[in-house]
């Protein structure tokens, strides 16, 4: 009964709308539709009244390798105009070495009596 009752009320606030999101749009709008019913209306006009977001991609005829070789040549140039000096280091000895790394002495695993459940 409640639906007939709307149904009715709806015919005589909304005359011919021109189209079926029209008709939705008026429904959601009018304040004397109850909520229920303004909230499902619009939840169906959403997809027509906001944009989805999409992803898109940018095509050039660069790839990465192409850009990053620029960039670095371009770096470079950019070091040789503003003479940076670069400091090449050659062992003393002519051997390589690995770099020593400070390690911590694993923890001990005897149980400490803090820690037991009895």
């Amino acid at each position: 009964m409640e639906m007939n009752v709307i149904g009715e009320y709806l015919d005589e606030v909304i005359d011919n709308p021109e189209n079926a999101h029209a008709l939705l749009k008026a429904v959601y709008q009018n304040p004397e539709v109850p909520l229920a019913v303004r909230v499902r209306v619009a939840i169906a006009c959403l997809p027509f009244e906001v944009p989805k977001l999409a992803v898109t991609a940018q095509v050039t005829d660069q790839d990465f390798a192409t850009l990053l070789d620029q960039r670095i040549a371009h770096y470079q140039q950019m070091q040789l105009a503003n003479n940076v000096k670069v400091i090449d280091v050659q062992p003393i000895n002519g051997k390589t070495s690995k770099p020593q790394i400070e390690t911590k002495t694993p923890l001990a695993r005897t149980p400490d009596r803090r820690f037991r459940r009895i």
